[in-house]
């Protein structure tokens, strides 16, 4: 949610300028988009990727509604994050990524997406780098896998876990980004994402997978993780 200081005509403010300074980063649908839902963020915690790694990068959103926040409290309580982490799909402004990276006391993040805006890297234990993660990739530094909505970067992030015997957590979208001809509904993506995760651990040893939600933050979407025995 956008800080309650913030006025609807401080917030178009600060959005538009942002855009003017990012005009080449974006397509012109995108900053269409953003225009006309430059507000979204003051009725809602669950925004579209595009607009909320905006809010987070000119630091609008409430500390305790942000859901980057949300995202690495639950992997800091599954996982130990002061390790080498691969996030796939990180967006146009690496929001979560930096967030990580920033409460890291030792390990790195390594960023992928080929929409990055920038590769110039604000910490010395982050590395942007731009363009797609294929699923035959190898990854011998890393320990883990993660990826908020990354929509079809989902079962490449499973399979990737796979093939590099990696600990992985990925938060699932709405599924709209999907193949209509393969999945009617965004239930069955998620049923078959469930599936490929599953039948991907026991391959690789990577123990049970959990299912949870982050509902405080009004995402109805389920976040799938390993959990080794």
């Amino acid at each position: 949610m956008i800080k309650k200081e913030i006025s609807v005509l401080g917030l178009h403010h600060q959005i538009s300028n942002f855009l003017k300074e990012h005009e080449n980063d974006y397509t012109d649908s995108e900053k269409e988009f953003i225009l006309r839902n430059y507000a979204w963020g003051r009725r809602s915690c669950l925004v579209p990727d595009v607009l909320r790694q905006i809010y987070d990068e000119l630091n609008l959103l409430e500390e305790s509604k942000n859901i980057y926040n949300g995202f690495i409290d639950l992997l800091a309580e599954h996982f130990d994050i002061n390790q080498n982490i691969v996030e796939i799909g990180g967006g146009n402004i690496p929001s979560l990524g930096k967030k990580l990276a920033s409460r890291q006391k030792r390990g790195s993040v390594t960023v992928y997406d080929d929409k990055l805006i920038t590769t110039s890297s604000p910490a010395p234990n982050l590395t942007l780098i731009k363009r797609r993660l294929s699923p035959e990739e190898k990854l011998p530094k890393a320990d883990m896998i993660i990826g908020f909505m990354p929509c079809e970067g989902t079962q490449t992030a499973i399979q990737l876990a796979q093939n590099n015997n990696l600990d992985f957590m990925i938060a699932f979208c709405e599924g709209s980004c999907h193949n209509d001809t393969l999945f009617s509904t965004s239930e069955d993506w998620e049923l078959s994402m469930l599936y490929e995760a599953r039948k991907a651990s026991e391959k690789a040893g990577l123990g049970a997978v959990e299912k949870t939600y982050m509902k405080e933050y009004q995402n109805p979407y389920p976040i799938i993780y390993n959990k080794r025995q």
